[in-house]
């Protein structure tokens, strides 16, 4: 019942906006999770994780206005844009997880000590 409401139209605008939507969380959440050190969801630490939330954000916006070019022809409506935006939400926190867990994989790997080669013991 509720989905007869969704008119996508073309579907052209529905996927930028979805897209926009995606770049804007996941730039936040990167913002807020290098804020509150949380190690589980930051793929840069510290300036860097700022500078990439800042640049998901704002490049999300640029780029969703310039490349729309419908953007004032009516279109999507808010059922349409709820929808999107929670379907861009739902699809932003697991990348955010699994970006999250394979850039802690490699800070780990590169930070971890090489341990030496052990030396064979004489057969004698």
């Amino acid at each position: 019942m509720f989905l007869d409401l969704l008119h996508f139209g073309s579907g052209a605008q529905a996927v930028h906006y979805f897209l926009f939507c995606l770049g804007g969380i996941l730039g936040t959440i990167q913002g807020v999770a290098v804020h509150y050190e949380r190690g589980d969801l930051v793929w840069f630490d510290g300036r860097g994780g700022y500078v990439f939330s800042l640049l998901a954000v704002a490049g999300s916006f640029v780029w969703f206005f310039l490349t729309d070019q419908d953007i004032f022809v009516p279109g999507l409506a808010g059922g349409e844009l709820f929808a999107l935006f929670t379907a861009a939400f739902v699809v932003a926190v697991p990348i955010t997880r699994v970006l999250a867990f394979g850039a802690a994989r490699v800070r780990a790997t590169v930070a971890a000590p090489k341990r030496p080669a052990r030396e064979k013991e004489p057969l004698l």
